[in-house]
């Protein structure tokens, strides 16, 4: 690839399960049009592994279609159709996350960078982003996808955990907040649900009208 990048194409949803068993990529893109079975469920399979991340790529660019492929583990939607070059910089994004080089040293970094990874115990919760889980009070262990542990990762080290919504599109997703653009509502959706699970409703993702979103106990 000429932005220096090492590719493993699979043209079926058989061949892609063997590619990646085989090769453990770092990042993989999901087209959900496989000609023998749903791509869907290939992301379902391999979310939730600390070692990699998913980004779907699908003509399906309603916000039903987005919403379902980010609950089911993906860490990014792109739908079609979208040029090279912002393909590169949702790449480049998703490295970032997993602590991952650029492959060139010439390529410029984006200007805003994720903090780096921590770990956060409060109401006898353990929130620990680095390693994609809460641990509850039970002990019981909930896996969060990449963007997940992203954006609790830039909550738990933020003044007042606080984020502002466009600043968690740039550092987590990896774009500029775009009007009437849900992406960042669907993803703090998705991690107050498990937070508030594993903590029994004693940690919560909470809205701060106009502004972002805030990690409260």
């Amino acid at each position: 690839m000429r932005e220096g990048y090492a590719t493993i194409r699979a043209s079926s949803l058989s061949e892609a399960t063997e590619c990646f068993e085989q090769s453990q990529p770092r990042i993989v893109l999901v087209d959900l049009g496989l000609p023998d079975g749903n791509g869907l469920g290939f992301v379902r399979e391999v979310a939730g592994r600390a070692d990699c991340a998913i980004m779907v790529i699908s003509g399906r660019g309603e916000e039903i279609d987005r919403v379902v492929g980010l609950e089911l583990g993906a860490d990014d939607y792109l739908p079609k159709p979208f040029s090279v070059r912002e393909l590169v910089a949702r790449v480049r994004a998703l490295q970032r996350r997993l602590g991952a080089r650029s492959p060139e040293e010439s390529m410029p970094a984006m200007p805003v960078q994720p903090p780096p990874p921590t770990r956060l115990e409060a109401a006898g919760i353990v929130l620990d982003p680095e390693r994609l889980r809460v641990i509850g009070t039970d002990g019981q262990e909930t896996r969060l996808t990449g963007a997940e542990s992203g954006l609790l990762n830039l909550l738990i080290t933020s003044p007042g955990r606080m984020a502002e919504r466009d600043r968690i599109a740039l550092t987590v997703l990896g774009h500029r907040l775009q009007p009437h653009q849900r992406s960042v509502d669907q993803l703090a959706s998705a991690l107050r649900r498990k937070i508030a699970t594993a903590s029994d409703m004693r940690i919560q993702v909470i809205s701060v009208r106009g502004r972002g979103y805030r990690l409260v106990w």
